[in-house]
């Protein structure tokens, strides 16, 4: 009869140690995607736009731009970044990734702004584009935008 009863007691310590585990995963990934440890990154404001004025602020914001243009330019404004976090700039033409930049954010809260354009100089060509700002675990913004030929 002891014998029966060291059997099943070895076995309890395993499945309660196997549930913390899991608990503890479980707990640590909410945490890393929620934002509960700590305060939340977030992206405040972000829009494309054509051109920057003087002071470094969005001009000629637009989701359809006129076909001839040779730069379109991502601007945003992020808060509550941890120390050294990292980021990524994707763009894409269609669904084709054209270019990627990572960047190293050395503040807190900051503005930012990324450029497309050809290294020939040439106007972007026409067609739907799409400019992503993503951490290492999700997608922060998504902003589609055109550019097209006026008839």
């Amino acid at each position: 009869m002891e014998r029966k009863y060291f059997e099943s007691s070895g076995r309890r310590p395993l499945i309660i140690l196997a549930f913390a585990v899991v608990a503890l995963v479980l707990l640590s990934v909410a945490s890393l995607k929620t934002g509960l440890v700590g305060k939340t990154f977030r992206i405040d404001k972000s829009v494309v736009c054509v051109e920057l004025d003087r002071s470094r602020r969005p001009h000629k914001i637009r989701e359809t731009i006129q076909y001839g243009t040779r730069q379109v330019c991502l601007w945003f404004q992020y808060s509550d970044a941890p120390e050294g976090s990292h980021l990524e700039v994707s763009w894409y033409y269609g669904e084709d990734l054209v270019r990627s930049e990572p960047l190293k954010l050395m503040s807190k809260n900051g503005i930012r702004a990324f450029y497309l354009l050809r290294e020939d100089g040439t106007p972007l060509p026409q067609g739907k584009y799409r400019v992503t700002i993503s951490s290492p675990t999700k997608c922060l913004s998504e902003l589609n935008f055109e550019i097209i030929k006026k008839n």
